[in-house]
């Protein structure tokens, strides 16, 4: 006889694996309205994820909408991050970063880190709110009170460059160094920085405070473990939190802005460079340092909570990618998008003079030696345009392509655009992007590139394509 969980199991397996419109598919679904009807958080959670992913179903952008006020109304967390998610992009609900930024300051003041570190990042940016670097540094403090790497690694780079506290070179390395051993993307190379400007007399107490920074935290897990009824209370946790980290003993780290020394004038939302035009015909330009490090690091983390082989991800046989790409690959969507993610998609909007509606969602590639991505075009042919309209997608023809390089190889993993025999080397966060269609509108097959080969080390990039209509 089927449990509870057993039959919520079964349900959320047959709509996970089985197509929109099939037998096992409206069952799974049935069964999910059901549990949810019945006040299941993880039955409405998961109905807020197939209907936010699955535009074929009738009314879907509301429904997400619905199930996940359903599932967040009974404090659930991931509902209430996803419903921030859906303001950013105006998916079922007014678009809105006034509202998302209200949902994530609630979890961030809830004592969630990664909800803290997402916050701190609208702070960063000015998304929703205007930019305050100085309380930015108070949510990564928050948050690497509790020991996610994510903030140690923000926190390096904010007492290295001065933005939001006030400038440290000892600090910085010693959070940076705390995201190393966990880790952290990128950290390795920023500390690399770090040491040849930090002076040779300041290492031992940099070493020293990373050493606390680990004990610190150390403390408050026995802490948590020898009394785990503080978990249970917002208000003793925090408290807990507080009296803890107040135990490193140091005031340019204190949580209260007031106690730390004044840092110096705060820095806006990250601007990339300009672009630089590398070819006419067809249309392509890079653009330097399109995202920052911070975003780079974050992206990169975000892909490999779900990396898979290319082949077993995609199965369309009309893009053939499953056999033209033979790395490793993970679609950023629902669960994995933030506001990083959104902020992203608004910046390679931008740079074509589009809306975000029209990008496409970030896909993130990881090649390694010897893989490679087979020369290829990204617009669609008049079969996939059709096939596309059968299975309800109305955004139309792929008009340019995008990616950005999150870490480029030791050596190969070029961009050959083979039609102009233009080769373009990747540089770390460089964006690389060109015009799918002639400016008349028609394909145009001067676009035909590859990703040639990695001889060395790994390549990883974020890549979308940007539609004529709203993907939405």
């Amino acid at each position: 006889m089927q449990t509870q969980d057993s039959a919520l199991q079964e349900a959320e397996r047959l709509v996970a694996s089985s197509a929109y419109g099939s037998a096992d598919f409206a069952r799974g679904l049935d069964s999910l309205l059901r549990a949810a009807e019945a006040g299941s958080v993880s039955a409405q959670l998961t109905l807020g994820h197939v209907y936010s992913q699955v535009h074929l179903i009738p009314d879907a952008a509301r429904q997400a909408a619905v199930w996940y006020r359903r599932a967040a109304a009974q404090s659930d967390p991931l509902a209430q991050n996803r419903l921030a998610d859906l303001h950013m992009i105006g998916l079922g609900v007014s678009q809105s970063d006034a509202a998302a930024f209200d949902l994530c300051r609630a979890l961030a003041e809830r004592g969630y880190a990664v909800a803290q570190c997402n916050f701190a990042y609208m702070l960063m940016e000015g998304i929703g709110h205007e930019a305050d670097a100085v309380r930015a540094a108070s949510f990564y403090l928050r948050a690497a009170a509790q020991g996610e790497p994510r903030a140690y690694f923000n926190l390096g780079l904010m007492y290295a460059t001065g933005i939001g506290l006030c400038r440290d070179e000892v600090l910085a390395w010693a959070w940076m160094e705390n995201a190393r051993r966990q880790g952290y993307p990128g950290s390795e190379a920023a500390l690399r920085e770090m040491e040849s400007t930090l002076p040779a007399a300041s290492r031992g107490e940099a070493r020293s405070i990373t050493q606390r920074i680990e004990a610190n935290f150390i403390g408050l897990q026995q802490r948590l473990a020898a009394a785990p009824r503080l978990l249970s209370s917002a208000e003793d946790y925090r408290r807990v939190l507080e009296e803890n980290f107040a135990a490193l003993g140091l005031d340019a780290c204190a949580l209260d802005p007031m106690r730390r020394p004044v840092p110096g004038p705060s820095q806006g939302p990250h601007v990339p460079a300009a672009p630089v035009r590398l070819a006419e015909q067809p249309q392509v330009f890079s653009v330097d340092e399109f995202i920052s490090r911070s975003e780079c690091a974050h992206l990169l983390t975000l892909a490999a909570l779900d990396l898979k082989p290319a082949h077993k991800l995609t199965t369309d046989i009309l893009s053939q990618e499953n056999t033209a790409f033979n790395g490793n690959m993970v679609a950023l969507r629902a669960v994995l998008c933030d506001a990083v993610v959104r902020n992203v998609e608004r910046r390679v909007g931008g740079v074509f003079g589009l809306p975000a509606s029209r990008v496409e969602p970030l896909t993130v590639l990881r090649y390694q030696g010897g893989q490679r991505y087979a020369p290829h075009v990204d617009y669609f042919d008049a079969a996939r345009l059709a096939d596309n309209l059968r299975n309800g997608d109305h955004a139309g023809q792929r008009i340019a392509s995008f990616l950005v390089y999150l870490r480029p190889a030791d050596e190969g993993g070029e961009t050959h655009y083979l039609k102009i025999g233009k080769k373009v080397t990747p540089r770390e966060r460089m964006a690389l992007c060109h015009y799918n269609c002639r400016r008349d509108g028609t394909p145009d097959p001067d676009t035909l590139h590859t990703g040639e080969p990695v001889a060395q080390g790994e390549k990883w990039l974020a890549r979308t394509t940007l539609r004529e209509r709203s993907f939405y």
